[in-house]
């Protein structure tokens, strides 16, 4: 059977998407762990079959389809991506951005627009809260680093909460993407199965991220159980849809498109169990 190269992201609230893909022995799947600002790269030019796109790359991009019933997303707050800052948000004017980051920094525009705050100049930083806060007001952080980063002392600005604030929507951040026309061997069913493999891990995979992070297990599995899901279903799709005549609405991306989602093999449900409130 032909090997699936598939690109992956650094981050925790990716292991559960991957588990049983990383689990299988087989030689069915190759993986690869990359910055989320290459995944879109990698796709187009066909080194890797499937990636976990951040979403906005759906738009700046033709020829891109996502997999049935898969995302990472969160409801109320994320908790990895947000901006820190020491003084209220109405006061920057500097603001230093994840180099790594495609999604939130749209994002991140999009929240500032609706508080009518516009005149803000952006850096893309490495992920250094300190050096970041150096030289700016404000800092966003995605991911790992985010999760890791010492924010006592400074005000904290969760965007997905602030789009629910918003919209009343969860915010999707990144979604298994293919290039229109590629077959993949088994379609979505190994995908579906790795993240509800990955769901019933939930413990293990705490223990082990913890570890490699310096942060206790039960902080990794309250995060991957209530902050992220990983279920794309009608409401995600609406925040999708919203959220990119936002970004349009900012100049961030072009008149937007639908989404093309690929059909769910009819012998193969996606549908997820409940990891997320």
């Amino acid at each position: 059977m032909e090997c699936v190269r598939i690109a992956t992201v650094p981050y925790i609230n990716a292991a559960p998407l991957i588990w049983g893909l990383r689990e299988a022995r087989d030689g069915r799947f190759r993986l690869l762990a990359e910055p989320p600002a290459r995944i879109a790269d990698l796709l187009l030019g066909d080194q890797v079959d499937v990636g976990l796109l951040p979403v906005i790359e759906i738009q700046r991009h033709d020829g891109l389809e996502i997999l049935p019933g898969l995302c990472v997303a969160s409801r109320r707050q994320a908790r990895s991506v947000f901006l820190a800052s020491p003084r209220p948000i109405e006061e920057a004017r500097r603001i230093a951005v994840d180099r790594s980051s495609r999604t939130s920094a749209a994002l991140l525009r999009i929240v500032l627009a609706h508080r009518r705050l516009t005149q803000v100049s952006f850096s893309e930083c490495d992920p250094d809260l300190p050096a970041m806060l150096r030289d700016h007001d404000a800092a966003l952080l995605i991911g790992d680093a985010a999760l890791q980063a010492d924010t006592v002392g400074l005000r904290r600005y969760d965007l997905a909460e602030e789009w629910f604030r918003m919209t009343g929507l969860p915010f999707v951040f990144a979604a298994w993407a293919v290039r229109a026309g590629t077959e993949l061997p088994e379609g979505a069913r190994p995908f579906a199965a790795s993240c509800r493999d990955g769901l019933a891990h939930l413990g293990e995979i705490a223990a082990r991220e913890g570890g490699r992070l310096g942060l206790p297990a039960t902080t990794i599995e309250e995060y991957l159980r209530v902050n992220i899901h990983y279920e794309l279903g009608a409401e995600e799709l609406r925040g999708l849809d919203l959220f990119f005549r936002r970004a349009h609405d900012l100049g961030l991306v072009r008149e937007p498109r639908p989404v093309v989602v690929r059909a769910a093999e009819a012998t193969a449900s996606v549908a997820l169990p409940g990891a997320a409130s």
